[in-house]
């Protein structure tokens, strides 16, 4: 087979040409569809290397245009190097189909080390050579020594007619239903119920699909499980349509008889996959994508988009639907787009190219977001707006809890502080300083100091007094041997101290303590060797650790000395890992994630950690009402003697609808009652 390169691709090869002269070895990095493969092919042909060539793809699919390209060269899967490491001594070239996936922990390992002794020539190709998921990584300057040749990219191919421009439509699927908490939650759900019928994703594809035939999709989704739910809902929408799947439950001989009677029907036909498409097949025929994602990978999203765009659909009509899970919320939504589509679109300089996109996902997000404050007691932009307005260093508390009726006056000045609102805490003069010692502890005391001080609030006159050490049953001022007696004493803890000054309160002691500038605990000092421990133990709990090695420190010590000196677990999880554990966690919460053998040995604690580092929320609520017989269950455990009773959390086991704070208000209702 003859390989004649575009008139586009010609100055790329020279470059390639050259390159592969100089160096032994370069990564092509160009956009999906432009013709990569024809790039490396006819680099092969004119070497007359085609039977010394080793060929890397990611799918055995993949291989096909290879094997039609090059029919004597040798193809093998990334994985493949896993069970089956190959003699590279004998090739003189190895060509890495999309590069990237060298990446990967257990491929990428085996392909160091099979490169230790090989000295011929590399060459990787691939659209994307960043891995976003992971630590930004550079595939072309880790594998490649950063020489690596830049190809056509997306704008400019799209600029050039050599790929097609194309309608993208974004719109979330699968909103939350309506909760109805309170007024105004009630009138957001209201609109978002309205937007639920009006933008759901078939009334979308009825639109924005009308009038086109024949309508030839691929529809991506998340998993196996959800092809026969989506391809339900778009029959429901094309009933005269042929419906087709292809995925990894099926042969590969198989999915390729699905992938030709795909491109053969010259009617109405929708394709649902997984993953199987989303590199290095291009389908003839298609001009509609269809994606229904939760992945937050930039790689795999460029990926899926790149299946629709190809040097044959350069003339054809397409459209792409990006329906998007309701967990992105706007900042993750709004970066997404700005950093593919709307860069993309504004890098295209001819305004007859550029890429027309219709946009229902913004309002909902804005919708959601609103809602997601408002029931979890955050405050909205709308609520610090009128507490910069109307706040004035505490004057206009008043006005604001009539403008903010779910808000308290200790709740407001909080967030005063945060904003910076509050203004500088004054320094006490020394008189005042006495008065307070001198009448704070006495009868009617805080009224003569207010009549002294008007200017300070009754609240502030006991904080102040509290800070000092100064409380109603403290009688008498702090001496100074009982000060002495208190630094001596610096690492207990407040219950052991109470035992020692019994005529003091909790509250006494942590002021006096405060004002003494005593620290909570005694700091102590880590040696190389005490270190050394901790990292070679970094897998370790605290409580662990603190048990087997260091049992006269605290929790706190151990805590410190792991966060100084980065011993801690690594928390750097593969991007497959975060991805399993963010659908896990949206999909069931802490529960549904302790369940996966992956994430079993992980704390609840760890597992929210996890969730709110990687940003996402769980659909999964429990229920604010209750059965009698969930009460009941209550009721026998409050029944049982307190020093005999179990743990909480023991009772939270056998009502898991409901979480542990919900148990315990319901306990403190029946208790009471």
């Amino acid at each position: 087979m003859n390989i004649n390169l575009p008139k586009y691709n010609q100055t790329v090869y020279a470059e390639l040409l050259q390159a592969m002269v100089w160096n032994n070895k370069c990564a092509l990095c160009a956009a999906t569809g432009t013709g990569k493969s024809y790039i490396a092919a006819k680099f092969v042909q004119e070497a007359v290397i085609e039977q010394d060539t080793l060929i890397l793809v990611p799918f055995r699919a993949s291989a096909k245009i290879w094997n039609t390209l090059l029919p004597q060269t040798t193809t093998m899967t990334y994985q493949g190097l896993l069970y089956n490491r190959p003699e590279l001594a004998k090739y003189k070239l190895i060509i890495c189909d999309e590069m990237h996936h060298l990446g990967a922990d257990e491929w990428g390992k085996v392909f160091n080390e099979l490169m230790e002794n090989y000295h011929g020539k590399l060459l990787g190709l691939t659209a994307t050579p960043i891995r976003f998921l992971d630590g930004n990584r550079n595939i072309a300057k880790e594998f490649f020594d950063g020489n690596d040749i830049q190809g056509v990219q997306l704008s400019e191919a799209i600029q050039k007619k050599i790929l097609p421009t194309f309608e993208y439509v974004t719109a979330l699927y699968d909103l939350p239903e309506s909760k109805g908490s309170n007024e105004l939650t009630e009138k957001l759900y209201s609109r978002l119920d309205f937007l639920r019928n009006e933008y759901s994703f078939q009334n979308i594809l009825r639109k924005h699909l009308a009038g086109r035939h024949p309508v030839k999709a691929i529809v991506f989704v998340d998993s196996i499980q959800e092809i026969p739910k989506v391809m339900d809902s778009c029959r429901e929408i094309f009933p005269d349509a042929v419906h087709l799947d292809a995925h990894s439950k099926y042969s590969g001989k198989e999915n390729a008889e699905t992938y030709e009677q795909f491109e053969n029907i010259n009617g109405d036909c929708f394709l649902y996959v997984v993953d199987i498409l989303n590199e290095g097949i291009h389908l003839s025929g298609a001009n509609t994508e269809i994606m229904f994602r939760r992945t937050r990978s930039p790689i795999v999203y460029l990926q899926q988009l790149g299946r629709i765009l190809s040097v044959s659909n350069a003339e054809n009509d397409v459209i792409i639907f990006d329906f998007v899970a309701n967990h992105m919320n706007m900042r993750e939504y709004t970066k997404m787009q700005n950093d593919t589509v709307s860069r993309l679109s504004f890098d295209i300089g001819d305004p007859c190219r550029q890429i027309v996109q219709h946009d229902y996902a913004l309002e909902e997000l804005e919708l959601l977001e609103k809602l997601h404050q408002l029931e979890n007691n955050l405050w909205t932009t709308e609520e610090d707006d009128l507490m910069k307005k109307y706040y004035e260093k505490g004057k206009g508390i008043d006005h604001l809890l009539t403008i903010l009726p779910n808000r308290t006056r200790i709740s407001i000045i909080h967030r005063a502080k945060i904003l910076g609102l509050a203004g500088i805490r004054r320094k006490y003069s020394e008189e005042f300083k006495d008065d307070i010692k001198k009448y704070y502890c006495q009868k009617n005391g805080i009224d003569l100091i207010l009549q002294k001080y008007p200017g300070y609030t009754r609240a502030g006159i006991t904080n102040i007094a509290n800070r000092m050490g100064l409380t109603f049953r403290d009688s008498q001022p702090w001496t100074a041997e009982e000060d002495e007696l208190l630094k001596q004493n610096a690492s207990l803890s407040i219950s052991e101290l109470l035992k020692i000054f019994p005529d003091r309160t909790k509250a006494g002691i942590t002021g006096r303590k405060h004002n003494l500038g005593i620290t909570n605990r005694s700091m102590h000092t880590w040696t190389e060797e005490e270190i050394s421990i901790l990292k070679a133990n970094a897998e370790l709990t605290s409580e662990e650790i603190r048990s087997r090695f260091f049992p006269d420190l605290t929790i706190s010590n151990i805590n410190s000395a792991r966060r100084k000196h980065d011993c801690r677990k690594d928390r750097n999880w593969k991007p497959e890992k975060i991805e399993r554990f963010c659908a896990l966690y949206s999909k069931g919460g802490w529960n549904a994630v302790k369940k996966d053998p992956e994430f079993s040995d992980m704390s609840k604690k760890a597992i929210n950690g996890a969730a709110h580092r990687y940003n996402v929320r769980s659909a999964a609520s429990h229920p604010t009402t209750w059965t009698e017989e969930e009460k009941d269950i209550c009721r026998e455990w409050l029944a049982i003697p307190e020093k005999e009773r179990p743990p909480r959390r023991e009772l939270a086991k056998r009502i898991p609808a409901h979480s542990e704070n919900g148990i315990k208000d319901m306990c403190h209702r029946l208790k009471t009652d």
